[in-house]
């Protein structure tokens, strides 16, 4: 079974609005303040071939550590997608706020699905960026600086994945 429960395609708050943007499931959001980024990544999204399940859509400070005791996952955000996806949004967590190394990438999303669930975890969280600007207010430089360096290493790492398979 891979067809979305109707409880999770009832969603319409902002994080539920910016995943069906990452999925192409609707056409974007108003992106006028993403400074072209939010296009640049679309175009760089191709199919994956992945089935879909529930996953935690947010684990990024969502998961209590302890010593001696399980990890506990707290504030769980439910979607309907492939687990690499949600690996995906903890590694653009990672490169966008808490200074990961690009190796991440490649220890924890290997291949071409890899690389697409990362373009997706960034549409979803910079169209989310989108979603909650106020109108005619544009979205921190900062935050755009962030997303277009970690743009420019996927496309980067996009375009030498294609070159090996010519």
């Amino acid at each position: 079974m891979d067809a979305t429960p109707d409880l999770l395609d009832r969603r319409r708050h902002p994080w539920a609005v910016a995943d069906r943007v990452a999925w192409g499931e609707i056409s974007s959001v108003a992106a006028a303040h993403t400074d072209g980024l939010l296009a640049t990544l679309q175009e760089l999204r191709r199919p994956v071939d992945a089935p879909s399940q529930l996953v935690h859509g947010d684990l990024t400070g969502n998961v209590l550590l302890h010593r001696g005791q399980p990890p506990a996952v707290i504030d769980f955000s439910p979607y309907w997608r492939p687990v690499g996806y949600a690996e995906a949004i903890v590694v653009a967590d990672g490169l966008l706020y808490h200074h990961a190394e690009p190796e991440l990438i490649d220890s924890v999303l290997p291949g071409r699905d890899g690389l697409q669930m990362l373009v997706r975890a960034l549409i979803f969280r910079l169209a989310t960026s989108a979603v909650f600007e106020v109108p005619n207010k544009t979205i921190p430089e900062e935050e755009l600086a962030r997303f277009a360096r970690v743009t420019r290493l996927v496309k980067g790492r996009i375009h030498a994945d294609q070159r090996f398979d010519t």
